[in-house]
């Protein structure tokens, strides 16, 4: 009987210790499963943080290789160009050139203009120097050459991103140098040490002020670059000058022949003004030399007057001679006569 009863108390007890053991299985099992979860999670999620990692670098690399296109982009370029265009009308074409600048945000720095002339034929050469933004460079450039004929056409660039670069630095130095100043000038009791430092602060701001002008004019210069636009009308040839002169009216030669003769003797006359000064003064020398050779002529009429005199007696003395030569050759001839008239007296008597 004792064994009966006891039977059922043992028999509960079993199966209340197997249900315990049951309620501690699945809870064994499920902590299992989750760490099985967590590792297959972790498995999978490696190779995604390695693609990730890997993607990672691809992205770096081409991070930098955008950081390096935007800093040659931001590259500090100045550009300067000039151009020789052939255009039919000067004046057209200089204020279209100028409005053009002006609608690209830019503005006319210079600006030339000169009139030749040939004859009756005229035309006109000038340049037009132009500021405008340096994104719209080319576009400036290809509507000048529009305008006419390109002759030439050139640019010049300078690289000034270290100069900008440096003054930045340059300038940044300086600001933090002044900043300590302004403190110690605050902090400061004795006042030799505060003129001293308000000296020195002088100083600092001054150069800052100047490089900041320095790095002004050239952002200036990178923001806004130069084209100077050269604008030439055709000059007439030859052939067209001879044209229109003979296409010239009898009335306009005559009167440009008279304006020539009027110019002629209207220089003539400057021209005599401004020599008779220097003839008053060259005449006075020209006056005293002929004065002294007019000295001169004087003693020398005396002594040819002398010689005159000597050659007449020499000259009457050798006629004087011939005339006694002469006598002398008739009074022979005369003997001669009549010592022959007497020879031919005597023979006649004989």
């Amino acid at each position: 009987m004792s064994s009966k009863r006891f039977a059922p108390l043992l028999v509960a007890l079993v199966l209340l210790l197997a249900g315990c053991a049951g309620a501690g299985n699945p809870v064994s099992a499920n902590g299992g499963g989750d760490g099985g979860e967590l590792a297959a999670s972790g498995d999978a999620e490696a190779p995604q943080e390695q693609a990730q990692q890997s993607g990672g670098d691809g992205g770096g690399s081409a991070d930098s290789v955008a950081q390096a296109d935007a800093i040659s982009q931001q590259r500090a370029i100045i550009r300067t160009g000039r151009m020789v265009v052939e255009v039919d009308n000067f004046s057209t074409s200089r204020t279209a050139v100028a409005a053009e600048a002006r609608s690209l945000g830019g503005y006319v720095s210079d600006s030339n203009q000169r009139l030749h002339r040939s004859g009756n034929a005229t035309w006109r050469t000038g340049y037009v120097v132009v500021r405008i933004p340096s994104e719209d460079y080319e576009s400036m450039q290809e509507y000048a050459g529009a305008r006419g004929t390109i002759v030439s056409e050139e640019t010049e660039t300078q690289d000034v991103t270290d100069q900008l670069v440096d003054l930045e630095a340059r300038l940044e130095n300086l600001r933090q140098r002044r900043d300590r100043l302004r403190t110690f000038y605050s902090r400061a009791n004795d006042t030799e040490e505060l003129l001293r430092i308000e000296e020195q602060l002088s100083e600092v701001q001054g150069e800052i002020e100047r490089l900041e002008a320095q790095r002004r004019s050239l952002e200036q210069r990178v923001a806004f670059s130069t084209l100077r636009v050269e604008l030439r009308e055709p000059a007439p040839g030859a052939s067209d000058i001879r044209a229109q002169y003979h296409q010239q009216s009898l009335v306009a030669v005559f009167l440009g022949s008279v304006e020539d003769v009027y110019v002629f003797g209207r220089a003539t006359l400057v021209t005599g003004a401004a020599a008779l000064p220097w003839l008053a003064v060259l005449a006075v020398p020209v006056l005293g030399v002929r004065r002294a050779l007019r000295g001169r002529s004087f003693s020398l009429p005396s002594v040819r007057s002398d010689d005159s005199d000597v050659g007449e007696e020499a000259d009457e003395s050798d006629s004087g001679t011939t005339d006694t030569e002469d006598e002398s050759g008739g009074t022979e001839n005369e003997e001669r006569g009549a010592g022959a008239d007497s020879t031919e007296s005597t023979d006649d008597r004989e």
